[in-house]
Parts: C-alpha cells; structure tokens; sequence
C-alpha cells in the first residue's frame, strides 16, 4: 500500500481544508513531520489510519473528530488516495457528529459515512458505502488489519514497540495475515481426516473379529449345563467374558476338546458323586447360613469406619461452631456498622456526581464554586462560602432580567424589518430541502447499488453454501431411518437367539427320544443265556421297558437344520446390526453438532436457499438502479441553479435586515458586557436554584459520616477485644466458623447415631456362633447343582457328548475365520498407526509439539531476525541480536513465536522488555524493516511501501542517532516512503522535505516542501 494524497476538512486541529501530497514528498523518500506540541502532528496519522480503517491510531476517542475551531456546520471528513495491487483507490469517510438543525435551535446527530472508489480513466468506480463494508474492503486489499497496520506500518506515539513486545499468540496472528500459511494448515487437517477415516475402518475390522468372537462363545454357553460346569471350572474354563484374541478362542476350543474327555468319564462317576453331595448340601447350607450373617454385620461395620475421618471432621466443625456463637453479637453489630458507613458513603459519591453534573451544566458561576473540588465531600467552611456567594449571584441576575426585557422590546421592533429577508430565506431553504431530499434519494440508491453488486459477486459463494447446507439436511434425514434401522437388527438379533434356544431344546429332546429308542430296540432283542451285543454278559436283569420309543431321522435332521439356521441368521443380523452402526456413526459426524435435529438443518438449508434467491433477486436490480443515480444527478444540478438564484435574493434583504437589527444590539450588548457573550441571566438563575439545595445536602452528609465513623470504630474495637479471647484470628475465620442452631443439632444427632450403630455392630460379631467361619464363602450352589442333577446324569451324559461335538465344529470354522481376520486386522493397525503419528506431528501434539504451519512461521521469524538483526547490528555498533525462543515449554501453544534479544557486552540473552527505552526504539525499528524485507522477499507476500515512525528518536544519544539515520537513509534507497515525526532538530540537518504543522488561534495548517523554505 502506497499513498498518494490525503485531504483533512475540519477534522481534529484543522478547522479549513488541508492537504498532504505524498507524491511530492516520495520523490526524496525520508520526509520528517514537525511543528509546536499539540500542533497536531500525530493527528495526521490519525486521520491516515481513521480514513482507512475508521479507528484513529491513538487513544483518541473517534467520535470526538470534529474540529471544535471549524463552523457549527461544517462537515469532518477525511479523504485518502491510495494504490495497491498495481491499482489506484479513494476511500473518503466522515465520523459521527452533530450537526446544528436547519430549522429551529438546538443539533441533530449525523451518522459516521464511509464510501470506497476505485480510480479510472473515465472517472471513479464505487465499491462499497457502508462503514463496515468499506472496512472489510480496505482490510483486503491493504492485506492488513487496524492493529496489523499499526504494528507494521503506522506506528503511532507510545505504542512504536508494540512487534516487538507483542505477545506470542499476537505475533502469530500477524505473521499468519503477512504469509500465506493455509496449505500447511490445510495438510493438516487432511492428515488428521485421513487418520480419522483409518482409524474407523480398523474399528470396523475389530468389530467383524468381536462379532467372530461373539459367535464362539455363543456356542461355548449353550453348551453349559448345570453338572458340566463344576468340571469346566476344575479345568480353569471362564464362560463370563468373550474371548479377547485368537489365542483365547484356541483355549476356548481346547476347552471343548477337554469337554468330551470329560463326558466319558462322567458316566462312570455319577452314582458315587450322587451319595456325597446329599450329604455335603445340608452341612454346606448351615455353614453358608451363618458364613452371610457374619459377612453383611462386617461390611456394614467396615462401611461405618470408612466414614470415621467426616465424622471427626464434623466433630471439629461443630466445636469451632460452638465456639464461635459467642461472637455472633459482635460480628453482627460490627457489620452492620461497616454497611451503613458505605452505604452512606455511597450516596454521598451520588450526590457529589449530581451537584458536579449541575455545576457543568451551569455558566456564570462564582469563582468559589467552580473552584470547589467535587471529586471529594468539600470542606465544611467552603460549602458554606459557595452557598453564600450562590446568594449573592441570585440577586444580580434579577437586575439583569430586566434589562434583558427591555432588549427584548427593541428586538421586536427589528423583526418586523426582516420578513421581506425571511421570504426570501425560505424560497433558498426549500431549494436546499429539495438538493438534500435528492442527495439523501441519491445516497440510497448509491448505498443498494452497492448492495446489489455486492449480492452479485456472493452468488457463487452462497451456491456452494446451499449445496453444503442441503447435503448436511439430507444426512440429517437419514439418521431417523438408520436408527430405525439399527433397532430392527437387534430385535431380530433377539427374536434369533430365543429361535436358537429352542432349537437347542428341540433338539436335545429328540436326542433323548433317539437314545431311549435305542435301548428298547436292543432290550427286545435279548434271550436269556444269549450274550448282550454291548456288555457281552448272558445275564440280563434289568432290560430297558416301556412304549414305543422309535425316532424318525428326518425329524431329528429337521430339528438340526432349524438350528443351523437360525444360528447362521443370528450371525447374519449381528453383523447387519453392526454395518447399521457404523453408518448411523457416519451421518451423524456428517451434520456436527450444528444442527443436531433434522428440522434444524432443513432449516438452515431452507435459509441459504433463502439467502442465494435474494441474492440473485438483489443483482437484477443493478441496471435500473445505475439509471436512477443518473437522473438524480440531473435534477441536482437543475436545483442547485435554483438555488444561487435565491440565494442572491436573499442576500439583497439581509442588507436591510442588518440596517434594522442594529437599532436591537447597542440594547443587547449591555447585557453581553455584563454577563458574557451566549450566557443568559434566567439561565444561570435556574441553574442556582437547582444548586443551592445540592450544596446544603452535601452539609448534612458531611454531619451524616462523621456520626457513622463514630459508631463502627466503637463496634470494631469491641470485636477486637472478643476476638482476643477466643481461638479465631480474625472476624473472617469467626464468620467462617459460624452456623445456625439447627445445623449443630443436626451434625450433634448424626455423630451420636453413628457411635452407637458401631457399638451395635462389634457386638453382633463377638457372638459365639460366628466364629471360626472360613474366610471364603462355602459353595451352596455347586452343592445343590450336583444333587439335583444325580439322577439323569447317566442319560444328560450322551445328549452332552453329541452337543459338544457339534459345537466343537463351529467353533474350529470361527477359530479359522479369525485367524484370517486378526492377519488383516494387524495390517490395518500398522498403517493407521502411521497415518495418526504423521497428523499428531503436524498438529503439534507429539515431539517437538509445534504444528506444521506454526513451525513454517517460526521459519518466517527467523528470516524476519535474520533482515532485522543486519540493521539493528548497525544501529548498535554490534552489541544487540534478536533471538527467537521457545516460550510456552514443551506441548506450548506459541512454542518458537517468542523473541528474546542477545548482549554481545555480557553474552547473555535477555527479554525484550530488559531494553532501555532508546534500545527499544531501536530494536523495534529494526524488527518493522525486517518484516518489510521478509514480506516483499516472497512471492504472493503484501509489497509494504510505506513506514511512519511517530517519536522515539529522542531517546538516542548522537551517536546512536547517527547510526539510526544512517539506517534509514539505506533504506531509503530501496524504494520506500519513510515519514518521521520528531522534536530531534539534528534530524533537520539529515531530512530534506516535510510537512510543518502551524497552530493558530482558529486551527492548524499545513506547509508542505523543503525544510530550509519552512
């Protein structure tokens, strides 16, 4: 950004139109800035960067702007031409003021105005006329915002070493608008998508291996039967948690190879095993009995003890509580007294306030009210010389009313010779009404065509905006259904697995039928003295008896296809259930939390759709608006011949006007030379009515305070001496302490219930039938499983053996089936391992903990030291260097943003802030060049033209000054425009060209060229 012209109309100092031709003063490239204090050097800059931005560089506030030495009337506005990006701009803008009515007395507040023009061959371009929109406009084709700005180009007085002393986090936000680092922020947040993406497709991997697993222990527990599992666990089998790795499901299928050694076995050991458990179930239960009474009067003791600690802690408050109610009094009377001296005290701020406000608002005072120091409650004896001398203005301004009724009289007479000037005043007012009504229409016009150009060039982006918002809606729609969808695969997950229990069932009934057929069919064929076909003994003495027993094998291959089948449809649904998940997972992160109902994102797609249709209605209309601002044009210049006509009419009448108002002011000017010029007498009278009760008021709070002083001091020293006695350090610690009645009766009844329920407890434990118990319970339910199921363990045995057969099988197939996928399953680890450990770089959140794009702008800083500290080494003579370092420590979120200056004197580095106040100077010039240099050295960077230095020099010594100077005339000759505003006359032996800055009695001017013609 370079400037070219800037023009002041009473704005700050400057009353009458001024203007800065920088063209001019680029030619010698270093100009200095100077004049008297308070001349309104600085108010340069602030109307450079109040143009620009609409802020002022300083602490001014922007909405006290307007010169107090230029006309009621006269318009505060600030225009600037400027190029950038090899194109030429004029933003003009005006700040809020008040403007006197046209009609009538009094102001009316006129809006802040901003319009920006792009500057052509055949004239000027609008681009925007709103404040905002010209702000943002600015911002983009300077590259830089107001603070930015302040920091690397307009640097204005007290704030010169703002870069270099910025925070980390601040100088990171400069250096990211400086370089375009968005692509290394961009990588970033590929990489961590990318890693989220693997990370989901191993989750559904481990999933397919849980499901596996699922299914294998499935299998494991239909086989448990009640005299199956006091075996199972003699072997170390576990059936309460599902298999966790391959090698679980390889034990879980030696298990079962152990299970069928054990079904053999069985059928020999059933009748002895059937003796000892009636006998061990009624000792075990007698044991079991009392084993449970000792327990639960354990835990219930163990329970009470684990609450000793809050109980002693009660004990201490209660006894602290107790103590400090005999403070309760004191503490009370000392804190009321406290509230009331503030509260007094308070009103008494509001009555000062009040009586200052209604002094402000008053002229023609007695010098002793105005004196009279309002910040503070006055001395008692000057309150009562300002009411007296408020007496005595009293009478003087009666005198003065009747001299204004007299003048009063002879300005009557003067207005009758004024109508023919006032007819003629108002033909020219209503040609200016019109010129304003049309300029106003004209405005409006101007302000939507700029709208609608702007609506036009945003129609791209709100299109893209409502493709998002519809593909975030339809998601949002989806999520009923795939959650619809998700519940139906778990009912039928359930519905399956009650179909494959009694199937099971089924099955196992037909297995027993199977059996018993068997035993008949070879019971019928015995004889006696002929050997058994299974025994081989020619005894029989008990042969199997009974009905029919014959089982058709198809009804048995019936019974198995069932269950085949509803296990493999269990399986089925289990992995729909989890592809179910996965894709409700899916479109919930596709909609975020931004529109968590599908009603909300509809509506906000039904809003950017509302939003891209007035945009495109919006453009339509630019054609017609452009002929209308033409028009308005026409009519002005038609009204503005009218209204010079008028104008010289009225002029004319004004003459004679003047002959009569004459006659009025030899009257008037009595009063003048009484009172003072636009001071009346009923004014300053109603203004001592109002003060003459605020000064007796303020009397009677003085008596008021005095009293309550009195009262506290005499409560607060009774509470010291209380407090002496008792254990409290202070009323804090006493207040602290204190509690009400029924919270220390309370705290006292539950301390005394829980030492009694311990006292219960320990009693109920010494009783003699509880003791020698073992320390683990006895085994009531393996007793009593093993009784109950003596009698058909003999034909359960062989049901046993063919349903572990059958769910050895599947088991083998899913051992299979998991092996393969586990295989897979540590390929897709390795690479999402990668993947994550690649984006945890780069996002910073693993060794060296510094993300890509800060890393690249520490780089940036670095290249920024590197140009500053070749300047600041000759400005110092060798002695300062700029460091960077790694404040924030490990995992920091500025980590290599933070700069530290190195002594070559001492070798040591220092903070920044160690520097004197002409080192900073110079060490913060020197890093403003440095990011000048590092910008323009890069491709796509901001080209920085321009440098305005506000003081700073007066803090360098001669010599140092020299080297400085030496500095910028160096730089000088790379092209640059350098302004200096300084005191420093020694820079006038070294500066050529620059602007003076004259104060005068009705504003400052401006003379700009060589300083030896200034």
């Amino acid at each position: 950004m370079k400037p070219h012209q800037l023009r002041i109309e009473a704005f700050g100092p400057f009353a009458t139109a001024v203007e800065v031709d920088f063209d001019s003063l680029s030619q010698e490239g270093l100009f200095l800035i100077h004049g008297r204090t308070g001349a309104g050097k600085t108010f340069l800059l602030d109307a450079l960067c109040f143009a620009l931005y609409g802020e002022v560089s300083g602490d001014r506030n922007v909405r006290g702007l307007k010169s107090d030495h230029a006309p009621p009337a006269a318009m505060p506005r600030v225009s600037l031409s400027f190029s950038s990006g090899g194109r030429r701009y004029r933003v003009s803008r005006s700040p809020a003021w008040s403007a006197p009515r046209s009609r009538g007395e009094g102001t009316t507040d006129k809006p802040a105005q901003a319009v920006l023009e792009r500057l052509l061959d055949h004239g000027p371009e609008p681009i925007a006329s709103r404040s905002s929109e010209v702000t943002r406009e600015v911002e983009d084709l300077v590259g830089l915002n107001a603070d930015q700005f302040r920091q690397v180009i307009l640097l204005p007085q007290g704030r010169f070493a703002e870069v270099l002393r910025a925070r980390a986090e601040e100088r990171e936000a400069l250096l990211k608008t400086l370089f375009n680092t968005v692509l290394f922020e961009q990588a970033g947040r590929w990489l961590e998508e990318r890693a989220k993406a693997e990370r989901l497709q191993l989750l559904d991997q481990e999933r397919g291996l849980a499901v596996l697993r699922q299914q294998a222990l499935q299998e494991w527990q239909a086989l448990q039967e009640q005299d199956m599992q006091e075996q199972a666990m003699q072997d170390g089998a576990s059936t309460d948690a599902p298999p966790q790795d391959q090698r679980s499901l390889d034990q879980l299928r030696q298990r079962l190879e152990s299970l069928l050694d054990v079904c053999s076995r069985t059928l020999q050991d059933t009748e002895v095993h059937w003796l000892a458990t009636q006998k061990s179930k009624a000792a075990q239960d007698d044991l079991a009995a009392r084993w449970d009474r000792r327990a639960e009067a354990q835990a219930r003791l163990e329970e009470r003890l684990a609450r000793g600690e809050v109980v002693d802690e009660y004990r201490q408050r209660l006894r602290r509580a107790e103590q400090a109610e005999a403070l309760r009094g004191s503490l009370a009377a000392e804190q009321q007294a406290r509230e009331q001296l503030e509260a007094i005290q308070g009103a008494t701020l509001e009555q000062l306030r009040h009586t200052s406000q209604a002094r402000d608002a008053v002229q023609g005072l007695p010098a002793s009210l105005l004196v009279l120091d309002l910040s503070a409650l006055p001395e008692p004896v000057l309150l009562a010389q300002a009411g007296n001398d408020l007496a005595a203005r009293r009478v003087e301004m009666h005198a003065l009313l009747r001299k204004q009724a007299e003048a009063s009289g002879c300005r009557t007479e003067a207005q009758r010779a004024a109508q023919s000037a006032r007819q003629a005043l108002g033909r020219l007012q209503a040609a200016e009404t019109a010129i304003k009504a049309h300029e106003a229409e004209r405005l409006t016009a101007l302000e939507a065509l700029q709208q609608a150009r702007s609506a036009r060039d945003r129609i791209g982006g709100l299109e893209l905006a409502a493709q998002q918002a519809q593909r975030t809606a339809d998601a949002a729609d989806a999520i009923g259904p795939a959650e619809a969808g998700l519940a139906a695969c778990l009912a039928d997950q359930k519905r399956w697995e009650l179909e494959i229990s009694q199937a099971n069932a089924s099955l196992r009934q037909l297995q027993r039928q199977q059996i018993d057929g068997m035993a008949l069919r070879l019971a019928a064929a015995l004889s006696p003295g002929s050997p058994c076909p299974v025994c081989g003994s020619p005894e029989h003495p008990s042969p199997a008896r009974g009905g029919s027993q014959e089982l058709v094998d198809a009804e048995l291959q019936v019974a198995e296809r069932r269950l085949q089948e509803a296990q493999t449809r269990s399986r089925s649904t289990l992995s729909a259930a989890a592809a179910a998940e996965s894709r409700l997972q899916a479109l919930r992160e596709q909609v975020g939390t931004a529109s968590p109902t599908p009603g909300g994102a509809r509506q906000q797609a039904d809003t950017a759709m509302a939003a891209l249709l007035a945009a495109r209605e919006a453009a339509l209309r630019v054609p017609s608006l452009e002929t209308a601002i033409l028009n308005h044009d026409t009519r002005l210049a038609e009204l503005q011949t009218q209204r010079q006509a008028a104008g010289s009419e009225q002029a004319v009448q004004s003459a004679t006007e003047s002959r009569e108002t004459l006659r009025a002011a030899s009257l008037e000017q009595e009063i003048v030379t009484a009172l003072g010029e636009g001071i009346a007498p009923q004014a300053v009278l109603d203004g001592i009515g109002r003060l003459d009760p605020l000064i007796k008021a303020l009397q009677r709070s003085d008596e008021t305070q005095s009293r309550c002083r009195s009262q506290l001091e005499q409560a607060s020293g009774r509470l010291a001496r209380e407090l002496q006695a008792s254990p409290f350090a202070d009323p804090a610690a006493a207040r602290e302490a204190l509690q009400e009645e029924h919270t220390r009766e309370r705290w006292s009844t539950r301390i005394q219930a829980y030492e009694r329920e311990l006292l219960e407890l320990r009693g109920q434990l010494a009783l003699p039938d509880l003791a020698d118990l073992p320390q683990t319970r006895p085994d009531t339910a393996t007793a009593q499983a093993a009784w109950a199921a003596a009698d058909e363990a003999r034909t359960r045995a062989l049901t046993r053996q063919a349903q572990v057969e059958l769910g050895l099988r599947e088991t083998v197939r899913l051992c299979e089936a998991h092996r393969k996928g586990s295989s897979e399953l540590e390929r897709l680890q390795t690479r999402a391992q990668l993947t994550s450990a690649v984006a945890d770089r780069c996002q910073g959140r693993t060794a060296p903990y510094i993300s890509l794009q800060r890393w690249v702008l520490s780089a940036y800083l670095a290249e920024i030291c590197g140009h500053a500290n070749q300047r600041l080494d000759q400005m110092t003579a060798g002695r300062y260097q700029l460091r960077l370092s790694d404040e924030g420590g490990r995992g920091g979120r500025q980590a290599g943003l933070a700069l530290r200056v190195l002594d070559a004197y001492t070798g040591e580095e220092r903070e920044v802030n160690s520097l004197s106040g002409g080192e900073t100077f110079q060490a913060s010039l020197a890093l403003a060049l440095g990011v000048a240099d590092t910008v323009e050295s890069h491709a796509g960077g901001l080209h920085l033209e321009t440098l305005f230095i506000d003081e700073g020099f007066g803090t360098l010594d001669p010599d140092t000054l020299q080297l400085a100077m030496d500095e910028l005339d160096r730089l000088r000759d790379g092209g640059r425009l350098i302004g200096i505003i300084s005191h420093v006359g020694a820079l006038r032996e070294r500066i050529h060209t620059g602007i003076e800055v004259l104060a005068g009695e009705n504003g400052s001017s401006l003379r700009v060229g060589r300083l030896q013609q200034l």
